[in-house]
This record gives C-alpha cells, sequence and structure tokens, in this order.
C-alpha cells in the first residue's frame, strides 16, 4: 500500500460544519492557531456567497482562510490578495445561458426562486420542497432540451442550485488545486449536505461527513472511503483531521 500524500489544503464547508455547535467551533479555532506555520491552506466551500460567506466567518470567529470556494463552486476569491479569480469565471462560460435555465425551471410551478441575494450570474437558485429524484431527473431533461449545458444540485430537501458544468464543489475545488500547485489527493474535505457530496466524493481526496450529517449525503457516500464522524459540527471536522493525521504533520 503506498502511504497517503502530506496534507496540504483543508477544505470545508461551513454552515452545519464548522458551525452549528459554537463550542466545538471555538475549539477548532483554538487547535488552528496552535498549528505550526506548515499548516494546511485553509479553504472554505459554501453555498454562501462572498461576502455573506466571508461575514459570518468573521462574525462566528472562524480561522481566517486562505481561499473562500462561494455559490455552491461558482465563484473563487483569493483572501491574501483580496480578488476574485476572474479566471474560473470564464471557465464557468462555456455553454451557460443564465436566462435561458431561468425560463426552464420558473415553468415548473411547484419551484420557487430564492432571494436576489443568493442568486449570481452562474448560480441560479430556487426552493423545490420535496422534489423527488424522478422530478429531478425531468428537470435536467427540459434543460437539456433547451440546449443548456448546466447541472441540478438539489439538498436538504428543498435547496436547488442550477449551475455551469463547470462548477459544483468538487470541480471547483480541484481547478483551484490546479492554481496552486497540488493534487485532489492532498487534500481533505468536510461536509454534512447534498451539495457536499462532490466535494467529499472528487477523487483522490479524503472526506469527512460530519455527525449530524444529512441522510441525503450519507447515502451518496455509502460505502465509499468516507470517514463518517461520530461529533456534529466542527467536532466532527477536528475528529476526521486526527483520523487523517492532520495534527502529526501540523504540530497541534
Amino acid at each position: 500500500m503506498h502511504e497517503k500524500k502530506r496534507v496540504r489544503m483543508l477544505c470545508s464547508d461551513i454552515d452545519g460544519t464548522l458551525l452549528g455547535v459554537p463550542e466545538a467551533t471555538r475549539q477548532l479555532r483554538a487547535v488552528w492557531e496552535e498549528m505550526n506555520e506548515d499548516r494546511p491552506l485553509l479553504v472554505f466551500s459554501t453555498g454562501r456567497l462572498l461576502e455573506d460567506a466571508l461575514k459570518v466567518a468573521e462574525e462566528e470567529g472562524l480561522p481566517r482562510p486562505d481561499f473562500v470556494i462561494g455559490g455552491v463552486g461558482t465563484m473563487i476569491y483569493d483572501v491574501h490578495r483580496g480578488e476574485m479569480l476572474e479566471s474560473f469565471s470564464r471557465v464557468l462560460d462555456e455553454g451557460w445561458d443564465r436566462r435561458r435555465v431561468d425560463e426552464v425551471v420558473a415553468a415548473n410551478s411547484k419551484i420557487r426562486t430564492q432571494p436576489p441575494e443568493q442568486q449570481h450570474a452562474w448560480k441560479s437558485s430556487w426552493f423545490w420542497d420535496g422534489a423527488s429524484a424522478e422530478e429531478l431527473a425531468d428537470l435536467r431533461a427540459a434543460l437539456g432540451a433547451a440546449g443548456v449545458k448546466a447541472q441540478v444540485v438539489y439538498s436538504s430537501g428543498r435547496d436547488l442550485d442550477v449551475l455551469p458544468l463547470a462548477a459544483n464543489k468538487g470541480n471547483s475545488l480541484r481547478w483551484l488545486c490546479g492554481q496552486v500547485g497540488m493534487g485532489t489527493d492532498e487534500v481533505v474535505t468536510s461536509g454534512d449536505t447534498g451539495n457536499d457530496e462532490f466535494l467529499l466524493l472528487e477523487p483522490g481526496v479524503r472526506g469527512i461527513a460530519v455527525g449530524n450529517a444529512a441522510p441525503e449525503l450519507l447515502e451518496a457516500v455509502r460505502g465509499k472511503s468516507v470517514f463518517l464522524a461520530r461529533g456534529h459540527c466542527a467536532a466532527g471536522v477536528l475528529e476526521g483531521w486526527e483520523h487523517y493525521g492532520v495534527f502529526n504533520q501540523a504540530g497541534a
């Protein structure tokens, strides 16, 4: 068996993963600050848009990340440089027609649009209560028939995101890894809901499903090499980091 590569990046969802149990969040912050300067890069991957993600991270006392992947993998922000990675935005444009996406989705009377602050050029977001697998398949077929190259991400039994093919949490993470010169097999990821499936199952990564993970995520990772933590939220993240040897290499 080949020895696992050193962990060079920690990528985590925010809500329900890093946040949700305040004491565990404080513990994670303390552990992070105890790590030596050679600690991995820290990346947040969230459904929140950039400004909202940075605001909640600061308000809740999360460690300062190196990058933020926002909008369910549709935007990437370099925190140290203070700038969006526009080259990723250009990747998303291929085959994407936001106006046509909205027309197709809005034709279904069961689906309601999310507020403007949840939307942007490459993220069409909606509420669809209790959508079945068959209904989601029908929506994908309708988008294809309209000539739109898009993917449908559904989570929490309500939240519907229609994204460019190059988006989602897994694809955006892989793209970022290429930009910083590392493989996905040097990354540990963590999440709690259906839109984290791509983050945990991206080939090569070492995934963590926290103890409060939604049934939809647990079903998606069943039988896969994903660590199932017992601890909820940040406690489960810390449990997973320990499992994957992060503390041994970072001196915490």
